[in-house]
């Protein structure tokens, strides 16, 4: 056999050997492919029907209005005020010693006096 024909044998053997993985490749990414479109449109159907379930379950709520009636109650207190009552001045010198604490002075007919509250 001739040099020639035998590298001719082995180089259309090594180019059909690439072309057959070069296609087996292609038609593996092919298939990934349409693998992905398959999932995604799955992905999209899914989330559109779960949108349109939503929707109709939103739309389905109804609001409602109740109207509450009752009674209206009046209660009515009376309290006894007893303007004539009055604080003798022994009193008066009483709660002033009570209030700051320390012995007071008589009383001149003023009122109870402020306390005396530390500052802090």
């Amino acid at each position: 056999m001739n040099l020639y024909v035998l590298l001719a044998i082995v180089l259309g053997w090594a180019v059909s050997v690439g072309g057959a993985g070069w296609y087996g490749i292609g038609i593996g990414e092919d298939r990934i492919i349409a693998k992905q479109a398959s999932d995604d449109q799955i992905r999209r159907e899914t989330r559109e029907d779960a949108q349109q379930g939503a929707a109709a379950a939103i739309a389905a709520n109804k609001p409602i209005n109740n109207t509450i009636v009752q009674k209206v109650q009046h209660e009515i207190r009376t309290e006894r005020i007893y303007t004539d009552c009055r604080v003798p001045a022994t009193g008066m010198q009483l709660a002033n010693q009570a209030i700051t604490g320390r012995p007071a002075e008589p009383a001149s007919g003023v009122g109870v006096s402020t306390p005396n509250t530390p500052k802090r």
